[in-house]
């Protein structure tokens, strides 16, 4: 019988460090006061002082679900302080991206204009609200340019004046940290504890690494969850029949369901579904996000299978599709994967009006795609990210000359080490109780903080089952020596051989079942 080359002990010590080693086990107490943020001072006076004066105060938020919490965190806090503010959440197809001159129509009647999760690359509307008498303050976490917005204030934790400790926080952590500023200018008495709820879905919908504050936000907000009576939370548990969220949980399922809206059609169905008033209400807001996610499941899978057959140069360091009739709404997704798949940087691209292309990219964890983009903004008319996401628009006269560029602008981050969530060897009887408790003490997992993995070598297949509504998955009992235990392989491609030894990577999970638990194992690749 093969030795173990990992005991219990060992992989509580390895995770122990991980978490150590990128950012400790912090809580709430830790973390920096608002007034670290550069011009956050600033920017809350000014905001006093337009709600004491009853100015007209506008929130623009995102549709990705990152955008939309923060919208929502920001329309609810001055909603709880009985302020009437207006909000708006740009259509992906209509609008754009964020604070863009196309959006000009709802702004007029604003005196004070809050940009949340967009607004570091709006030069042109700036200038356009300095010239209008109208304030702008911009609230941001996306990577700043090379020439900064002409705002009252810009809060980014990424500016280069700015010395909050922490530079890789989402959209809604600034926002929320824009909130805790008011409070702490207006002297108020509100408990900020709840709303870190809808942090928590933020921080792992945009991929954040769930280190030092981000893991202590997520950590706090799960557990509000688990409590809240809030409507779409209500909803949502009994949807997916549960009672707790894991970060897995909202990763897999809750943040595409609500990232769908602004994807498909509109962005305001997951807002208006997040500030839900009473349980009917989510319940019909709900339905519909489902029907618009299934659309979408549909929708990408289609898409994928062309983008796939239409990369330009499979050789290049960064991939390029183009395509005429690709749904704007889910190439980012289908950039995701497509760099699963080649493990490559990639972007996609469709054909819009006026000869446009527009689209996303996705990066890998050694390639900073947004620094490969900037260093071809020449072509661009616009663009924006940070170093895993970016989004664009080019003309297609440029396009040659675009990716000509980019490869010879290909940058390599260096200094980065993948935590891929690769523990170690075990063999199947370890698997136990005792082993997933130790993982549990751990969580959450996600973006730098990995679910563990493991390794087993000469595994058996004793039995094998085709499952899911397209027979896209497949269910095995996998035997070694005298243990043998059940493992799902999600989009499978090739069932395994029975006569054959088999060496699988894989994470540990629990499946409840009508009352009763056991453990089995997510397959993540096989080596035959």
């Amino acid at each position: 019988m093969q030795q173990n080359k990992l005991s219990l002990g060992d992989i509580d010590s390895i995770l122990s460090k991980r978490i150590e080693n990128n950012g400790g086990f912090l809580t709430l107490a830790n973390l920096p006061n608002p007034s670290t943020f550069s011009d956050m001072d600033i920017a809350t006076n000014r905001i006093s002082q337009a709600i004491h004066s009853g100015e007209n105060i506008l929130i623009v938020g995102d549709y990705d679900v990152d955008g939309v919490v923060s919208t929502t965190i920001m329309k609810e806090f001055f909603d709880e302080i009985g302020v009437s503010v207006g909000s708006f959440i740009p259509n992906r197809f209509a609008h754009g991206y964020g604070l863009s001159m196309n959006i000009l129509f709802a702004l007029q009647d604003a005196d004070l204009i809050i940009t949340v999760d967009n607004g570091i690359n709006a030069n042109e509307v700036a200038t356009w609200c300095k010239e209008n008498g109208k304030t702008l303050i911009i609230t941001d976490h996306h990577t700043v340019g090379l020439e900064l917005p002409e705002a009252f204030a810009i809060i980014n934790p990424k500016k280069s004046n700015c010395n909050f400790k922490y530079d890789d926080i989402c959209g809604a952590q600034v926002a929320w940290y824009l909130c805790a500023g008011i409070k702490k200018e207006m002297k108020l008495d509100i408990d900020l504890k709840p709303y870190l709820t809808l942090v928590s879905l933020a921080i792992i919908a945009d991929v954040m690494p769930l280190t030092h504050i981000n893991r202590a936000m997520v950590i706090a907000g799960l557990k509000e969850i688990e409590k809240s009576q809030r409507a779409c939370f209500v909803a949502l548990k009994s949807h997916f029949n549960k009672t707790t969220f894991s970060s897995q949980d909202i990763a897999f399922f809750i943040a595409p369901l609500l990232n769908s809206a602004g994807r498909m059609k509109d962005a305001s169905l997951a807002f208006d579904f997040l500030r839900s008033s009473n349980q009917p209400q989510a319940n019909i807001y709900l339905a519909k996000l489902i029907e618009t996610n299934n659309q979408r499941k549909i929708t990408e899978e289609e898409t994928s299978l062309q983008a796939i057959n239409s990369i330009i140069n499979p050789d290049d360091e960064i991939l390029v599709a183009i395509g005429d009739d690709w749904h704007e709404g889910v190439v980012g997704i289908v950039a995701s994967r497509i760099v699963r798949k080649h493990g490559k940087p990639a972007i996609i691209l469709c054909r819009g009006e006026n000869g446009l292309l527009k689209g996303s990219g996705r990066s890998v964890y050694n390639c900073d795609l947004y620094g490969s983009i900037m260093a071809c903004s020449e072509y661009l008319e616009k663009f924006g990210g940070h170093k895993l996401a970016i989004g664009m628009a080019i003309k297609n006269e440029n396009i040659n000359d675009f990716i000509n560029n980019l490869r010879q602008n290909y940058k390599e981050i260096t200094d980065s080490v993948r935590d891929d969530g690769v523990i170690g060897e075990i063999t199947l009887c370890e698997i136990s109780n005792d082993l997933f408790r130790t993982l549990d003490k751990y969580e959450p997992y996600g973006e730098g903080n990995r679910v563990p993995q493991f390794k087993s070598s000469k595994l058996e297949i004793k039995s094998s089952k085709i499952m899911g509504s397209n027979s896209e998955h497949v269910k095995y009992e996998l035997c070694q020596d005298s243990t043998t235990i059940e493992a799902i392989e999600f989009k499978y491609s090739d069932t395994l051989m029975k006569d054959k030894m088999h060496t699988i990577n894989y994470t540990v999970a629990k499946n409840s079942f009508r009352g009763t638990e056991k453990l089995q194992l997510l397959i993540i690749n096989i080596s035959k």
